[in-house]
C-alpha cells in the first residue's frame, strides 16, 4: 500500500472529480474525500465536487512536507517511535553496503527497536564524529 502519492501526475490545467482524482492517484475515493475534509480546496459546494489540478498538486506536496522529520547528525529515525532519536551507543554497528555507501544500525535508546541510517562513505568522518562508530577497516587494525 502506497503512502506517498506522486503530485506530478496531476495536470495543472485540469479539473478532477473525486472519482477521477482517486483513479489518477490510485487511492480510494473515500481517501480523496478525507483530503477535502483535511483542507483540499474544491471549486464550489455543488455536485459533482471539482478539484483544480493545481490545488491537488499543491496539497499533495504540502502533505509530503508535513510528514518529514529531519534528523540531526547524531540521530537516527526510529520507525516505532516515529521520531528522530539518539541511538544506544553500545549497539552501534557499521555495515558497508557498496563501495560508495554504508549504513549505521543501532537500537533506539527509548523503545529498543532497530534503527538505520544510510550515508555516503565520503561523509564517514562526520558520521564517526557524531556517532561513535568503529569502521570494519579499523576493527581489522585493532584486532
Amino acid at each position: 500500500m502506497k503512502r506517498t502519492h506522486n503530485p506530478n501526475k496531476c495536470k495543472i490545467h485540469r479539473s478532477y472529480t473525486v472519482e477521477e482524482a482517486a483513479l489518477l492517484l490510485e487511492v480510494h475515493k473515500r481517501t480523496v474525500r478525507n483530503w477535502i475534509i483535511k483542507g483540499l480546496p474544491v471549486c464550489d459546494d455543488k455536485r459533482p465536487l471539482l478539484i483544480l489540478g493545481t490545488e491537488l498538486k499543491l496539497f499533495l506536496k504540502q502533505q509530503r512536507q508535513v510528514n518529514k522529520r529531519k534528523c540531526k547528525p547524531s540521530e537516527l529515525y526510529c520507525f516505532k517511535c516515529r521520531e528522530p532519536r539518539l541511538p544506544d551507543q553500545n549497539t552501534l554497528q557499521f555495515i558497508e553496503e557498496t563501495n560508495t555507501k554504508g549504513r549505521v544500525v543501532a537500537a533506539c535508546s527509548v523503545c529498543n527497536s532497530q534503527m538505520n541510517k544510510y550515508f555516503s562513505l565520503k561523509n564517514i568522518t562526520s558520521i564517526q564524529r557524531d556517532l561513535a562508530v568503529i569502521l570494519p577497516l579499523q576493527q581489522k587494525h585493532i584486532g
